[in-house]
């Protein structure tokens, strides 16, 4: 395989989880974390990184991937319209990489609370 891609993954595709054998013939560079914060969130037992909450660095795996792993993968994660590729800084022992990582990014605007019927554009 020629690697042309890092990708960094957090989820099912690590070692060990249900999708990993898509990854069974990627370089492994080793385990590290997210250079910035971000957020994880738990649905219906599969997690998804959002890129709009600043909280923790996500743990993970670096692989190198070749082109037709990196568009079978973003089939699968239903990139661009389910889960969206971006590129992050992502640090495996002493070193820093830039590599693609797979978010989840909720569509919308956060309420400042629960209640809808506060807002202007809630009224009937």
């Amino acid at each position: 395989m020629i690697t042309k891609h890092l990708l960094f993954v957090y989820g099912t595709l690590r070692s060990g989880h249900s999708n990993h054998h898509l990854l069974k013939d990627a370089d492994c560079y080793g385990i590290g974390h997210s250079v910035e914060n971000y957020a994880m969130y738990l649905t219906s037992g599969y997690p998804y990184v959002t890129s709009h909450e600043s909280r923790y660095p996500i743990a993970g795996e670096l692989f190198g991937i070749d082109d037709s792993t990196l568009s079978m993968l973003d089939k699968m994660e239903g990139h661009p319209r389910y889960y969206e590729r971006k590129e992050v800084t992502v640090t495996v022992g002493d070193t820093q990489y830039t590599a693609w990582m797979y978010f989840k990014d909720p569509a919308g605007v956060l309420m400042q609370d629960g209640d809808y019927s506060k807002m202007p554009y809630g009224k009937a």
